[in-house]
């Protein structure tokens, strides 16, 4: 029978420190960290339908109040913000930890649009951004 590669972070902390709380807080932080890696790529795809133009993000495990939008000319960003607080606690004390992550992505759109004429809709984890195409678009040069 073959023996399971074990990771070799836990392997250096098993032998220092065995079968001790330490070992089962760096497993929680590992699957912490994991996570969190997970969530720091945002996948936003951008296509043309019906005389729109979409702008979709899929952000699994983000509220809708962790969500920015903002519009400069046809530059598009979302930037969601994400809060944590960890408490460990250890033999010597307790040790409260709090971070603060910002994860932003900027799109360029294929014309300037006004803010005012961006739809926005979040639903089952997926931000949709629907902005109507001009019938002047593209601009005509005069």
């Amino acid at each position: 029978m073959t023996k399971k590669k074990q990771n070799p972070f836990n392997e250096l902390a098993e032998q220092f420190f065995g079968d001790s709380s330490f070992k089962q807080h760096l497993n929680e932080f590992e699957k912490m960290f994991q996570k969190k890696t997970n969530t720091s790529y945002l996948k936003i795809s951008q296509y043309e339908e019906n005389g729109h133009y979409f702008v979709k993000a899929e952000l699994p495990g983000i509220s809708k109040e962790q969500i920015r939008i903002e519009l400069h000319e046809c530059y598009l960003t979302i930037t969601i913000t994400h809060q944590e607080e960890i408490n460990i606690q250890h033999i010597g004390g307790a040790s409260v930890t709090k971070t603060c992550e910002h994860i932003s992505k900027t799109v360029l759109l294929p014309f300037a649009t006004d803010k005012n004429q961006l739809f926005t809709t979040y639903k089952n984890s997926c931000l949709l951004i629907l902005i109507p195409i001009e019938e002047s678009f593209p601009p005509s040069k005069n």
